[in-house]
């Protein structure tokens, strides 16, 4: 648990109070933890629900065959450590308005200590200069107007949550994926626009940094976060068109080449089975509840001195929620510290989460 984090969104509305959510892997899978009507609950994330239930795509059967079990999951870890590195970045051109591609040495540094990378990451950098260039011609090419960027949301209704990689404002065209065709602005012989056919819409974006081409589960996934947006912010979904899409790099070699691949997965017919998924992942998981071993004190040769508790998740959790009497429990500020009577083992066994959170904190500030 030593991996319990707090997630926060880069962009927000001005004045707008989304509540605080938390993020850790529970026997490697990822789970959310957030007070719902003054409970402190975990939720599984998005990508948890479609592993268990969403069929294996047949290239990915190939992919597997063709590396070895073993191999294929190194390589997938790898290729997920990069993908994350990927959207901190984009989170944090969106958050600024720019990136210092100079500074990419000193990022890719920090993330390699921080999560103890030991596999080689030679071709990184060159990697992300190519692909944060691509990202900013989309940028340019759609005249993106970000609203959010890594926007954490649970759902009170399908009991699930996700973190967004970005909402904002697209313009788009009449061409394919909306792209913008000479034909929807016409300008006349000074260059002045006399018709312009372009429309604005509110868009939902999931970066991919795969380079093979979308496949269903990214379908879905967007259509749930499609669901988290509307739960969330149903003024906003009343109010605007909201489309899907996803966003990859490709390879490029040319300044006129095109550098990325984007699609629009509105019309996915994954918007009609997406409840179901939720659905099949409760039958299956209605029973488990997840433990954590807390093993300290001293050992000693031929005794056995009570050295090891098992202790479920639901009952840390119902520790937390008796011990949240205060307004700054209640709102789950990630400085919030447990109540003194938790017990001792039970901190240390959980990493201290909420010592570590304030430490953070800290830094940050």
């Amino acid at each position: 648990m030593r991996n319990f984090e707090v997630i926060k969104p880069f962009l927000n509305f001005p004045g707008l109070d989304l509540p605080t959510v938390y993020r850790s892997k529970i026997e490697r899978e990822r789970y959310y933890f957030a007070n719902i009507d003054g409970q402190f609950v975990r939720m599984p994330s998005v990508t948890t629900i479609l592993q268990h239930v969403m069929p294996m795509e047949s290239w990915l059967i190939q992919w597997i065959a063709k590396w070895g079990y073993e191999r294929a999951i190194e390589k997938r870890n790898q290729a997920a450590h990069y993908g994350t590195l990927f959207s901190m970045c984009v989170a944090e051109f969106l958050k600024k308005g720019e990136f210092d591609l100079e500074a990419l040495e000193v990022i890719l540094d920090g993330y390699r200590y921080n999560n103890k990378i030991d596999f080689p990451t030679d071709f990184w950098e060159v990697k992300l200069r190519e692909d944060l260039y691509a990202i900013s011609e989309f940028f340019q090419d759609y005249q993106f107007d970000p609203i959010f960027a890594e926007l954490p949301l649970v759902s009170k209704k399908y009991e699930f949550a996700g973190t967004v990689d970005a909402v904002g404002w697209l313009t788009i065209g009449s061409g394919m994926n909306g792209k913008i065709l000479k034909r929807d602005i016409v300008r006349n012989k000074d260059n002045e626009i006399v018709e312009n056919k372009t429309r604005k819409v509110l868009a939902i974006i999931d970066w991919k940094t795969g380079k093979h081409g979308f496949y269903r589960s990214h379908e879905a996934q967007l259509h749930m976060y499609k669901l988290l947006v509307e739960e969330n912010f149903p003024e906003i979904a009343e109010k605007y068109e909201i489309r899907l899409y996803n966003w990859a790099p490709k390879e490029w070699e040319n300044e006129d080449d095109a550098k990325y691949t984007f699609k629009d997965q509105t019309e996915s017919k994954e918007a009609l089975k997406i409840l179901n998924y939720i659905a099949l992942f409760k039958v299956d998981h209605k029973d488990y509840e997840p433990k954590i071993k807390i093993i300290n004190g001293k050992l000693r040769i031929n005794q056995k001195n009570g050295n090891l508790r098992i202790m479920p998740y639901k009952e840390i959790l119902a520790q937390r929620n008796n011990n949240s009497n205060s307004k700054e429990e209640q709102s789950l500020e990630p400085n919030a510290i447990p109540a003194n009577d938790l017990p001792e083992d039970v901190l240390t066994a959980i990493g201290s989460i909420f010592e570590n959170l304030k430490q953070k904190e800290g830094e940050q500030q």
